[in-house]
């Protein structure tokens, strides 16, 4: 069953079919947030919010973009406001080394390539990337999500989003030759 068919069920009046939706992107969701947060307690309350933020937003959603695009725009904007609320300076990398393994399941691309070592590298390197760079790499490169998926997840033409990504990698690339 389709994201669109079981949408069209919760709007009918079948709100336990909502119950598919969170099964079914949970983990992406989970994950965003615990990258986010660093603390998988944090990242369960945060991933909550996005869901219950999508079900109360569900009668508003029109379609124009795929659901798991308008869901990821929730997540990130959820994460962006814990981030906000709670970010401490040096505090994002020393949780994201903790909960390295704790992701959602899906095997971090760089850490099937990189050793500990370069993995730690690459995490500090995507960490000092200003928030605009590091939302598009998130989205991209971790979630997988395409162009035009980011810019509508974000807000942004695709031609920002590839500038922004291209601009990212850039500095990456930088940050990790320097040592």
């Amino acid at each position: 069953m389709s994201d669109g068919e079981i949408i069209a069920r919760v709007r009918a009046g079948e709100t336990g079919a909502f119950a598919d939706l969170v099964r079914r992107h949970q983990d992406r969701v989970y994950g965003m947030a615990l990258r986010a947060t660093g603390k998988p307690e944090d990242a369960e309350d945060l991933a909550q919010e996005v869901f219950l933020s999508v079900f109360r937003g569900l009668e508003g959603f029109k379609g124009d973009a795929q659901f798991t695009t308008w869901l990821y725009r929730i997540a990130w904007n959820r994460c962006a406001d814990w981030l906000r609320r709670n970010r401490k300076p040096g505090r994002r990398t020393a949780q994201l080394e903790e909960a390295d393994d704790l992701a959602d399941g899906r095997a971090d691309p760089a850490a099937e390539v990189l050793g500990e070592d370069d993995r730690l590298r690459m995490r500090r390197a995507l960490d000092s990337l200003d928030d605009r760079y590091r939302s598009v790499v998130e989205l991209s490169c971790i979630q997988g999500l395409s162009y035009a998926e980011v810019g509508t997840a974000l807000g942004l033409p695709v031609k920002t989003v590839e500038t922004r990504l291209y601009r990212a990698r850039k500095l990456l690339r930088e940050r990790l030759s320097s040592g």
